[in-house]
């Protein structure tokens, strides 16, 4: 048997990194650039940086230059997020030895938490602006096709997001179904694709670097909302949490906006996706339109008799001499124009999500090391995750008390690079 001083915190943590964790993959395959950032030696800048994103120009014609100064633009990025796993044994416990422990202690803790983790990653689906569904004859909800998911990958492309690192993540029993849907598809020579020998979908597929089958995947309910309200004519700049905002910043989020429409019949949901007639998508690069419709997922509840939607992207449309930076749509919305809610109302769906993997951000920060404080601490990275883990004894009963703390931030970087393709749940 061990002795009692082989379980410590350097071994908890280090064994933590080597437990295999069924929420892992959405965490490592989003983008992690910014999290050099926070907590520098010497450096520290707070809890919020400010993530520019890329800057957008217009084509001129001719010899003659006519300057335009560059409204750079920024989102927040804000570290938000506290979460612990205590645990609590005694001492004769912690002289089990490591593969004991691991499997009764360290693999459920870590699971909890590091799930958590993607949970609140998952929570970001409620902001991505596009979707695509697939439904029956009668207009019924079903499960994604193989031209769906193509669908989703096409309008990643019509938004300029880059053509790698797109990723798939889905719910377990939309996976099911998506591979029930394709089996026998994608051999590639004589190899057996994964999702014939391991029942889920496989990797670079249909355009799509790695697909990932995930329990956290968000389930939602779309709003009431009847599809028939109309747009005044007028919209403006959204203010969200009372926080100044313009339609392109330099210190805040660009890329949203608020529509004035007749009262709405039923409700909307954060999340849901809507469409103006007559505001139709464009070319990022040449600014021409798609002619087809513009989506903007809603960004607050909206209650029966609203007369106003939040919603992104930021309508901005050609200004009187053509296109104009940060174009979104190729008209803006008319008086009278129908809104449409782009899902069946009051639907209870799974929010698979096809994305680009710079679309999503994910810091996390190194909680200080207070071995000097008394406790047992060490520190480790979990899949890019900063982890800590601290034990303190408790005389009165002989036990040691761990906890595993993680501190971080999410953010949504481009909500245009990512697709929503829904299931619906049924009763």
């Amino acid at each position: 048997m061990a002795s009692n001083n082989l379980i410590n915190n350097s071994i908890i943590t280090r064994e933590a990194l080597m437990i295999r964790r069924n929420s892992n993959d959405l965490i490592k395959n989003i983008s992690r650039e910014y999290q050099g950032q926070f907590a520098q030696r010497g450096a520290k800048i707070g809890d919020t940086i400010n993530v520019r994103l890329p800057n957008d120009y217009v084509v001129q014609d001719g010899p003659v230059v006519n300057p335009e100064a560059t409204a750079e633009r920024s989102i927040p990025l804000t570290i938000n997020f506290r979460k612990n796993v205590p645990m609590s044994f005694s001492t004769q416990e912690r002289t089990l030895n490591i593969d004991d422990f691991s499997e009764r202690y360290i693999a459920p803790a870590v699971n909890a938490l590091v799930g958590q983790v993607a949970s609140d990653a998952m929570t970001l689906a409620l902001q991505a602006s596009n979707m695509v569904v697939n439904t029956d004859d009668q207009g019924n909800l079903i499960a994604p096709s193989s031209q769906t998911w193509l669908q989703a990958k096409a309008i990643l492309t019509s938004c300029n997001a880059p053509l790698d690192d797109r990723f798939a993540v889905l719910d377990p029993m939309t996976d099911a179904n998506t591979v029930s849907g394709m089996m026998g598809m994608f051999n590639p020579g004589n190899t057996v694709s994964r999702q014939t020998t391991d029942g889920q979908m496989g990797s670079k597929i249909l355009g799509v670097r790695e697909w990932m089958q995930d329990q956290t995947v968000m389930i939602s309910q779309t709003g009431s909302y009847d599809s028939k309200a109309t747009a005044t004519g007028t919209y403006g700049n959204y203010t969200p949490n009372g926080a100044p905002v313009t339609t392109i910043s330099s210190s805040a989020s660009p890329h949203s906006s608020v529509l004035t429409v007749s009262a709405i019949n039923g409700t909307l949901k954060a999340g849901d996706i809507i469409t103006i007639a007559g505001v139709n998508r464009i070319n990022r690069v040449n600014k021409n339109s798609l002619h087809i419709p513009q989506q903007f997922v809603v960004l607050a509840d909206c209650a029966s008799g609203a007369t106003s939607i939040p919603l992104s992207p930021a309508i901005i449309p050609p200004g009187a001499n053509g296109p104009v930076p940060y174009q979104t749509v190729d008209a803006a919305p008319a008086a009278d124009a129908v809104v449409k809610l782009v899902a069946p109302a009051g639907s209870i769906i799974r929010r698979n999500m096809l994305y680009s993997k710079r679309a999503l951000t994910l810091a996390t920060v190194d909680l200080e090391n207070v071995s000097e404080l008394g406790p047992l601490c060490a520190r480790a990275s979990l899949d890019g995750v900063s982890l800590r883990t601290v034990t303190y004894y408790n005389g009165t009963d002989d036990t040691r008390s761990t906890r595993l703390d993680v501190l971080y931030g999410i953010g949504m970087l481009r909500p245009d690079w990512c697709v929503i393709v829904p299931e619906l749940v049924q009763a």
